[in-house]
């Protein structure tokens, strides 16, 4: 009874992300809404994976010596519009046949900053990966993204625990009155996503 239940569940979740390509690039465009530019909006939880949005979570909450200089994670603040800071114009060029509960989809993305937009205002082409997670379509990766998130908390990670910043700080004359504040935002950084 209960593998039965179980097959009568994976075939009802199959069939309920069985989506035409028309309604995909629609759900596409969508999604695209919520790639980060500048900062991670909270409502963008509900539009992405459980995996993705951590990723994303933790790399923008990773402390950084960012006092009055560029810190670490600028490239974070940049995914999509380069320096531009208007949301770019999303177009879907291809969608992949959805495989089970995942796709993906070629987006053109126009209005970014002006060495970016490709030959003569193309745009640029990125990729996203769409996942189906209770019968509902969400982002699962932006052009690599999650991967680049996950490398990036492990090397702040290795920092914080050699104290590689604290030294680099504590070296500098001018870091010095912000060391408390370093450590704090590293002991809540830690109390939030743990050791």
């Amino acid at each position: 009874m209960k593998r039965l239940f179980f097959i009568s569940s994976l075939v009802l979740s199959v069939l309920s992300c069985a989506q035409s390509k028309v309604d995909l690039s629609e759900r596409a465009l969508e999604l695209c809404q919520y790639i980060p530019d500048h900062e991670l909006n909270p409502e963008a939880r509900d539009y992405m994976t459980a995996e993705f949005y951590a990723a994303l979570d933790e790399a923008f909450e990773a402390p950084v010596v960012d006092y009055g200089e560029i810190g670490e994670n600028e490239w974070l603040f940049y995914f999509v519009t380069g320096n531009g800071g208007s949301r770019p114009d999303y177009s879907v060029k291809s969608v992949s046949e959805p495989s089970g509960n995942t796709a993906t989809a070629t987006i053109n993305v126009k209005d970014v900053w002006d060495e970016e937009t490709g030959p003569e205002g193309e745009g640029v082409d990125y990729q996203i990966s769409m996942k189906c997670v209770n019968g509902k379509w969400l982002l699962d990766d932006f052009d690599g993204k999650k991967a680049e998130c996950i490398a990036y908390i492990k090397e702040m990670r290795a920092k914080y625990e050699s104290g590689e910043l604290l030294k680099y700080m504590e070296s500098e004359d001018y870091f010095q009155e912000y060391i408390p504040d370093f450590k704090e935002r590293i002991a809540a950084f830690y109390e939030k996503f743990g050791k």
